[in-house]
C-alpha cells in the first residue's frame, strides 16, 4: 500500500491502466487550483508554438494574466481560458491587426463590431495581394532587363522602345526645387520596382558629345491605371512606343552620365544610313557595387529616321530614302 499524500491508499497489485489512471490524478492534483486546471508558461508555449518571451510580453500588455500557484519558486501557470484567449489574439495578429486591435477585438468589441473591422481588413488584404501581383510581374520584367541589358551592352539593335509615363526630378547633379515634383519623387518612390528611374538625354547633346543629362521617374504604360497615375501633373510626359536604337551603357563611380557614351550608336547609325530623331530616353537597370567601385547599368533606346541625301543631276535634285 502507498500513501498519496491526501489521496485514499492505492493498491498496486491492481492492474497497469489503474496505475496510470492514478499517476493522472496526481497530476492534475499538482495543477490544479481552486477547481481549475492551470499550466506552466513553458507548457502553455510548447503547445501554441511561440516562446515563452512572447507569452510575457502578452501578458505584460493585458492580454492574458498568469496565476502564481508555487509562490515559493514564482512559477506563471495560465489557465484554459488565457491558452483560448491567446490563440484568438494569434488569429487577429495573422490578418494584420495589432496587438492592440487584437485585444480591443478580444475584451471590447461585439459580433457587428468585430465584422465591420474584418471587412476594412478584407479590403487592405485584397490591395496587399494585387500588389503582390503586380511585384511578380515587375519580377518578371525585371529577370528580362537584366538579362538583355547584360546582353546589349555597348552593342545596338533595333526595337520597339516601351511605352511609359515619366517626369524629371533631377537636372545633372541638381535635383529640381519644385516642391510639386519633389512631393512626387517621396510617392513614387515608395511604389519601386513598379516604378522606375529613367534618364533622358537631349538630341541636341548627344550630337554635340555634350556632358548633359536629366533624371527622372518612369512608370510602363501597362503599370498606370494600377497607381492611379495623373497623367496631367505637372511635368508628366507620355513616351509612346517608337521604332528606336536599343543599346545599354554603364557609368563608373565618379563618372556622371553623359551623350558621349552613345558614339557606338551614332557609329552605329552611320553605317545603316540612319540619324538621331529626338531626344533618347532609358531605364536604369542596376547598381553593381564592388570593393573598389561602382557600376551602374542604363538601357537606352534612341529614335531614328532614314538618312536623306541630295544628288545633283543635269538640275534635278533626287532624295535618296
Amino acid at each position: 500500500m502507498l500513501k498519496t499524500g491526501g489521496f485514499q491508499d492505492v493498491d498496486f497489485n491492481k492492474q497497469s491502466c489503474d496505475i496510470i489512471h492514478i499517476k493522472l490524478v496526481l497530476e492534475i492534483k499538482e495543477k490544479n487550483c481552486g477547481g481549475s486546471m492551470a499550466y506552466k508558461i513553458g507548457e502553455v508555449a510548447k503547445l501554441l508554438g511561440i516562446s515563452s518571451e512572447t507569452v510575457r510580453y502578452y501578458e505584460r500588455e493585458g492580454v492574458i494574466q498568469s496565476q502564481k500557484i508555487d509562490q515559493g519558486s514564482g512559477y506563471r501557470y495560465y489557465e484554459a481560458l488565457d491558452i483560448n484567449a491567446l490563440m484568438r489574439v494569434r488569429m487577429y495578429r495573422n490578418y494584420g491587426f495589432t496587438l492592440q486591435e487584437a485585444k480591443e477585438m478580444l475584451n471590447f468589441c461585439t459580433l457587428e463590431d468585430i465584422a465591420k473591422r474584418l471587412e476594412d481588413k478584407k479590403r487592405e488584404l485584397q490591395a496587399a495581394v494585387d500588389w503582390n501581383k503586380r511585384l511578380l510581374a515587375c519580377a518578371d520584367r525585371m529577370i528580362n532587363i537584366h538579362r538583355s541589358a547584360s546582353e546589349m551592352l555597348w552593342k545596338c539593335q533595333i526595337e520597339e522602345s516601351p511605352a511609359m509615363y515619366r517626369f524629371c526630378y533631377q537636372i545633372q547633379d541638381q535635383l529640381i526645387g519644385d516642391p510639386e515634383i519633389q512631393k512626387r519623387v517621396q510617392i513614387w518612390t515608395e511604389k519601386m520596382p513598379v516604378v522606375m528611374p529613367t534618364p533622358l538625354f537631349a538630341k541636341d547633346d548627344i550630337l554635340a558629345g555634350n556632358k548633359n543629362f536629366a533624371l527622372g521617374l518612369c512608370v510602363m504604360e501597362e503599370d498606370a491605371d494600377f497607381l492611379c497615375l495623373d497623367p496631367q501633373a505637372r511635368g508628366m510626359e507620355y513616351v509612346p512606343s517608337q521604332r528606336c536604337i536599343y543599346t545599354a551603357i554603364s557609368a563608373q563611380a565618379g563618372e556622371l552620365l553623359h551623350c558621349g557614351l552613345f558614339q557606338h550608336v551614332l557609329q552605329y547609325m552611320d553605317a545603316h544610313q540612319l540619324e538621331l530623331a529626338g531626344d533618347a530616353i532609358g531605364r536604369t537597370v542596376s547598381t553593381l557595387h564592388r570593393s573598389t567601385t561602382q557600376e551602374r547599368i542604363h538601357q537606352v533606346w534612341l529614335p531614328f529616321s532614314k538618312k536623306t541625301s541630295d544628288f545633283s543631276s543635269g538640275g534635278l535634285t533626287l532624295k535618296a530614302l
